[in-house]
């Protein structure tokens, strides 16, 4: 009896061993190792949005404005000019006497062409009615009253000018011829002497200034010379040293008149 019970315990321990054999092997065969975790499973909606970073407002500048300087104002090529003025002139020295010339009143006009801004060709006319007296030096040579004299100045020349605003400084320098008539002179011993026009080769100076009070009108003001000369010789000669000319002559008076006018561009 004793033995079948032992033998008996001995199976059932077997059995025991066996089933938690198979038992673990089943285990082993269904459960991850220690520390293995299956992967989540995906997400349907994709990787998660990374944390908004922070914005930082920028100020914006726009570019940078500047007003353009107004366009320079155009007056045209061509000025018409009109003056009237006070001239005085030199005494006019001669062989027996000096002619004296009186002060008088002038007038007359311009014509400018302006080939580029500041420079121009200048047509100048002026017109002196003067008064003029012959004072004798020499025995014999009778003094003469006071008789007319006409001086008709014609010109051309170049004229340069440089804008400040309203204001318009100016130099002009002209050459061409004067003409001079005189009336005739009545001397103190009752004799008469009536003298022919004459022309001669002349030049002016001036030095003015415009004030524009419109775009295309202002008024002018200047001061000129305005001298004749005389060639009372000449010469031409050919030799070993070369060619040669020669010439005198002189300036027997000048006159300066001081003006105001008008200017008119278009």
């Amino acid at each position: 009896m004793i033995g079948a019970q032992e033998g008996t315990m001995t199976m059932t321990r077997w059995l025991l061993l066996g089933t938690l054999l198979l038992t673990g092997m089943a285990w082993a065969q269904t459960t991850p190792p220690p520390g293995y975790l299956p992967a989540p499973p995906p997400n349907p909606y994709g990787p998660p949005a990374p944390p908004p970073q922070p914005v930082y407002v920028q100020p914006s500048y726009g570019p940078p404005t500047y007003t353009p300087p107004p366009p320079p104002k155009s007056r045209g090529d061509i000025e018409l000019g009109g003056f009237v003025g006070w001239t005085v002139s030199t005494d006019a020295g001669t062989f027996n006497g000096t002619v004296i010339i009186d002060g008088a009143v002038d007038y007359g006009g311009t014509i400018d062409y302006f080939i580029r801004p500041g420079y121009a060709v200048e047509l100048l006319y002026a017109y002196v009615p003067t008064q003029a007296r012959f004072a004798s030096f020499a025995p014999g040579v009778p003094s003469g009253d006071s008789a007319g004299l006409g001086l008709h100045w014609i010109q051309i020349g170049g004229h340069v000018s440089r804008p400040f605003g309203r204001i318009e400084p100016f130099g002009a320098i002209t050459a061409g011829m004067v003409i001079i008539h005189a009336s005739p002179i009545r001397f103190q011993d009752g004799s008469t002497y009536s003298a022919d026009d004459a022309v001669r080769f002349a030049f002016t100076a001036g030095l003015g200034f415009k004030v524009w009070m419109t775009e295309n009108i202002g008024l002018r003001f200047e001061a000129r010379a305005l001298v004749p000369v005389y060639f009372s010789g000449g010469g031409f000669w050919v030799g070993t040293g070369g060619a040669s000319v020669g010439l005198s002559g002189g300036i027997p008076f000048a006159q300066f008149d001081f003006t105001g006018g008008i200017s008119v561009r278009f």
